[in-house]
């Protein structure tokens, strides 16, 4: 075995304990069969993930590890693909500058179902590996995590004191610092993001508050879309405080995405502005929810 992928295994080290037995072999043939080159890629690029605020990039290799993993243990219902479309062939026509997806929270892996649901919808668009996600430390605070998150570019954000699990919550100089790297990162490199304006994962699958701070996220240009998403199922496939993923059906619903300046004037004037567009935002995703999962945009 090269020097290359023993590194790779023992960074991982344990990884086949979060996948189910029958598909750690595949995985294993499938890192076998790599060039070396691809492997020293991603450890490249595993070393510079997360070590700063703001924007990492993702790797080819790791998507096509969670595609093949996520593709055997996911069965998939997706409602509204034609929103999803219709959203993207605007942004490859240049008729938008950025696309943002907001979406609930209920598991670390819901950035990857998505991703891995849309894939193809991304392909077709040719915006294929252009899909950042923004994601706090804890994300990169575990090895296999931190594999993970580079199924996409990421951009690193300091969770809001409000919302943190941290065991010390981030000072709020770090927090503005951290978003301000954010929001430039987005300007200069990002044409498409996913974020969770939750801050934090449910523990009962009901929707909580959106953060009015995440407004300065999406905001970015003349000509910006929203598109609210609403992704089930990824607490059956990763439940909170487990490393095991399991098989799941997944449930996905988008609706229509709007331009940020449709939603202010839909909002008008208002104290609070920022809070009420993100509430705005909050209840479109809970429209694609069943009601008993709406929360508090019941």
């Amino acid at each position: 075995m090269s020097e290359e992928k023993v590194l790779l295994y023992k960074l991982l080290k344990g990884w086949e304990d979060a996948l189910p037995d029958e598909l750690v072999p595949a995985v294993k043939d499938f890192v076998d069969a790599q060039p070396d080159t691809a492997v020293a890629e991603f450890l490249k690029k595993y070393e510079a993930a997360g070590v700063d605020w703001g924007y990492s990039e993702g790797s080819g290799f790791v998507r096509s590890i969670m595609k093949m993993v996520l593709d055997a243990m996911l069965r998939f219902d997706v409602r509204g693909a034609e929103n999803m479309d219709a959203a993207l062939k605007l942004l490859a026509e240049g008729k938008a500058d950025r696309l943002v997806f907001v979406a609930n929270h209920v598991s670390y892996a819901d950035a990857n179902i998505f991703a891995t649901a849309f894939d193809s919808n991304f392909e077709k668009a040719g915006l294929a590996g252009k899909l950042a996600v923004i994601a706090g430390p804890k994300v990169f605070s575990h090895p296999v995590r931190k594999f993970a998150s580079m199924h996409f570019d990421s951009l690193l954000i300091a969770q809001s004191q409000t919302v943190a699990t941290m065991p010390v919550a981030y000072p709020i100089r770090v927090i503005a610092r951290a978003a301000s790297m954010v929001v430039e990162d987005i300007k200069a490199k990002v044409k498409m993001f996913l974020v969770f304006p939750e801050g934090k994962r449910s523990r009962d699958g009901s929707m909580d508050h959106f953060l009015a701070g995440v407004y300065r996220m999406i905001d970015t240009g003349e000509n910006v879309l929203v598109q609210p998403v609403s992704v089930l199922g990824g607490e059956k496939m990763l439940p909170i405080s487990q490393g095991k993923l399991h098989p799941a059906d997944v449930s996905i619903n988008v609706g229509k995405a709007q331009y940020v300046s449709d939603i202010l004037e839909e909002i008008g004037e208002v104290q609070g502005v920022k809070q009420a567009f993100m509430d705005n935002l909050g209840k479109k995703v809970a429209a694609l929810h069943p009601e008993e999962l709406r929360g508090v945009y019941k």
